[in-house]
């Protein structure tokens, strides 16, 4: 007999995850299982003690002939319990999707849900046996540390924050909430399908067992990979303090000398680093950003000259530096963007749209109009091509205006997806 999981117990958790926006609005994403339900009506209950809102999200992927009917009836489970709910439609789902691309679809459905309703915390149901599942699969694929830590707790997303609060605890307590609610979760026959592989492993958690990879070894593995992981980005970041200037205007600056005297497994995440904040949250390749840093630490970019790209970055080096900025390619670009709206641009800057920009305009990169343009000193070209304009009729009409800079230009403030120095693996 399992407990359910209690209201203090559920506030510790989301105590640890804080702080939160205020107001507080929280969404969740909601399958209609045993966790993501138990989610939904514990989040439900905490944010109204708190005098907050939140939405259920639950994604159609139109796969089985009964998934637009199950998702009826989960929002009539919630309506019951006064939990707000929406369900997102994946309406171009191919005739057989993979695991992995419905997994992708239904988190750009939660990314724009979230991003138009306002909401900057995102709530999901993965558990004790979930996190079990993904270290099992990395080992298979021979992941290092940072695979084997498995899944954070929280990270970060395009309009905030995915939060995992339920993330050591096993899914029967989670069953047991649902019972004390009088919910009756649906039970997903995808979950059983043997062509996909945790449906097989969890087939297979007998055998596994037996031969001592339980749920709990594994979930002690992930902690202990995450403190070790932890642990190492520590040491990066202290690094990063010492050996990277980061500019306002989205450009980077690192001081070989000091990369080159440190282990390569740090000399390799502090350049992963680096990529990942310049190039607006991408991922660099690992086996490229490897052999990158093993030319830092033998010397070879010292005194050389280098142009080369690597996660949206382009990297050049130059005497004892090395500058990184964000390439031209992949850069978005906004139709109609609504006067007086603040949005995040590129990953990377926080743009206030004016207030007299018309449904015609778009916000899109500076590019070669920055090169007739009267610039600061210290924004090169590299730098400024990428930085967002407002274009009207195929022309400039606010270039982009940082701290500093004159003029009635577009006001930006870099404030990047992925943080420089984002320290803390959260061990769970």
């Amino acid at each position: 007999m399992h407990d359910p999981v209690k209201d203090e117990e559920f506030a510790a958790r989301l105590d640890r995850l804080g702080p939160f926006d205020r107001p507080l609005r929280l969404a969740v994403a909601v399958s209609g299982g045993p966790d993501s339900m138990a989610l939904s009506l514990l989040a439900a209950r905490w944010v109204r003690q708190r005098g907050g809102q939140i939405l259920a999200l639950t994604v159609d992927h139109r796969l089985r002939p009964d998934s637009t009917a199950e998702a009826d009836a989960v929002g009539a489970s919630l309506a019951r319990h006064d939990i707000p709910h929406r369900i997102l439609t994946w309406t171009d789902a191919p005739a057989r999707a993979s695991q992995d691309q419905a997994r992708r679809a239904r988190y750009d459905l939660l990314d724009l849900a979230c991003r138009e309703s306002g909401i900057c915390d995102l709530l999901v149901a993965h558990h004790r046996e979930d996190q079990a599942e993904t270290v099992l699969l990395r080992l298979a694929k021979g992941s290092g540390i940072d695979g084997l830590a498995g899944m954070a707790a929280w990270r970060p997303a395009p309009w905030g924050r995915l939060l995992r609060p339920l993330l050591d605890l096993p899914k029967a307590r989670l069953a047991a909430t649902c019972a004390g609610f009088g919910v009756i979760p649906v039970d997903d026959p995808s979950n059983r399908r043997s062509r996909y592989a945790r449906p097989r492993l969890r087939a297979a958690r007998e055998v596994l067992a037996a031969e001592g990879l339980t749920d709990d070894r594994l979930f002690a593995l992930a902690r202990r990979a995450g403190q070790a992981r932890a642990a190492l980005e520590r040491i990066a970041a202290d690094l990063g303090r010492r050996a990277v200037w980061l500019a306002p205007a989205g450009y980077a600056a690192i001081d070989l000398t000091a990369l080159q005297q440190a282990e390569p497994e740090i000399t390799r995440r502090l350049l992963d680093s680096v990529t990942a904040c310049i190039g607006g949250g991408g991922e660099a390749r690992f086996d490229a950003l490897e052999r990158l840093a093993d030319a830092v630490r033998a010397g070879a970019l010292l005194g050389r000259t280098l142009d080369r790209t690597l996660g949206h970055c382009r990297l050049r080096a130059a005497a004892d530096r090395l500058l990184v900025f964000r390439e031209r390619r992949f850069l978005p670009e906004i139709l109609g963007p609504a006067p007086g709206a603040s949005l995040l641009w590129d990953g990377r800057f926080h743009i206030d749209i004016p207030t007299d920009a018309a449904p015609g305009d778009r916000i899109a990169a500076w590019g070669d109009a920055a090169k007739g343009t009267a610039r600061r000193a210290d924004l090169p070209f590299d730098a400024a091509a990428v930085l967002p304009a407002l274009w009207r009729n195929g022309h400039v009409l606010r270039p982009p205006s940082l701290a500093g800079m004159a003029g009635d230009g577009l006001f930006l403030r870099f404030e990047p997806l992925r943080p420089l120095l984002s320290i803390g693996f959260p061990v769970v």
